[in-house]
């Protein structure tokens, strides 16, 4: 089996290199941060491959997250059951409509669990974000609005895209370094997160 997998920024891929399996063939691409970058590499990555006869069976946006209080803890692997663009829609004054609601598409983009069957972790939806949640009132709104979603990052949507659009199966495995809300940069901790992300590609 032939696996891309996707990562924001080098300490994250050399994460997922040291956690490399001899089981699978496995290249590992940094796209950049947020979805549009993920989306472009992304596509562009498979497509040259493919043209190459190399192309790939399976898509996984692997790296670290922020998690919401109470529904992970730092140190967690997240396995998305879904990739969801939270910002993709209409901001209402009143309420936020996903573009699902106005006919345009979705901002959901389910996730193939049998891919990541042996990783152990927490399960939820994995919410992606051009802007990262700054303040514990944008995380509350956040959680109200999703109450299956377990993290947020600014990758998996665009990531998942690219990788739907090609037909290809798309996972999205994170690992906590952070809560989201307010930017409390002392309490983050990207040692234990990247340690969790070099176990979790162990066990893909």
């Amino acid at each position: 089996m032939r696996i891309l997998v996707v990562c924001a920024v080098a300490e994250e891929a050399q994460a997922v290199e040291a956690g490399r399996s001899l089981r699978h063939e496995l290249d590992i691409l940094v796209c950049g941060v947020g979805p549009a970058a993920a989306a472009a590499s992304t596509a562009r990555t498979i497509a040259e491959n493919s043209h190459m006869g190399r192309a790939y069976d399976v898509v996984v946006n692997a790296g670290i997250c922020g998690a919401f209080q109470g529904r992970a803890r730092i140190g967690d692997v997240l396995i998305g059951t879904d990739s969801v663009h939270a910002e993709l829609g209409v901001a209402l004054p009143w309420r936020f409509q996903p573009i699902d609601e106005i006919g345009f598409g979705t901002n959901r983009i389910g996730c193939n669990t049998v891919l990541t069957v042996a990783v152990e972790g927490v399960r939820g939806e994995i919410l992606t974000l051009a802007s990262i949640t700054g303040s514990d009132g944008q995380a509350a709104n956040l959680a109200h609005r999703y109450p299956d979603a377990v993290g947020e990052a600014m990758e998996g949507f665009g990531v998942a895209t690219a990788a739907q659009q090609a037909g290809l199966p798309f996972a999205e495995i994170r690992t906590v370094s952070n809560f989201v809300g307010d930017r409390n940069v002392e309490g983050w901790d990207w040692g234990s997160a990247l340690k969790s992300l070099t176990g979790a590609i162990r066990e893909l």
